[in-house]
């Protein structure tokens, strides 16, 4: 018997990997067939590979992500926690990991 296909893990798996293109490849797909984007704790994991592999295009991924918290949270948080973004998206190049604890806690649904 075939295991059930489930893109979202297997997305994590190359994350976890660090096979930034196959990632990228099936978040598209993902987003595509759902006709949403991704959820903002999936995306941020894209940012430590991105920050690593393209350096040049860590800026954009960064603030596109800022664009997406700060719409999709509008409401439920603070200017606070705002800068608290700002700077943990600043820290992901040097310091991926606790920058990491840091936007995974503010991009969750819960947060604020």
């Amino acid at each position: 018997m075939a295991r059930p296909y489930r893109p979202i893990r297997e997305l994590e798996h190359h994350l976890d990997r660090g096979e930034l293109d196959f990632a990228i490849a099936i978040a598209k797909g993902i987003a595509r067939e759902r006709h949403r984007p991704l959820e903002l704790d999936v995306v941020v994991r894209f940012l430590p590979l991105i920050a690593t592999r393209r350096p040049e295009e860590f800026d954009v991924w960064a603030l596109r992500w800022l664009e997406r918290w700060c719409k999709d949270l509008r409401g439920r948080a603070s200017i606070d926690d705002g800068v608290e973004v700002v700077q943990a998206l600043a820290a992901v190049p040097v310091e991926a990991e606790q920058a990491m604890r840091i936007l995974r806690r503010l991009a969750s649904p819960a947060a604020s």
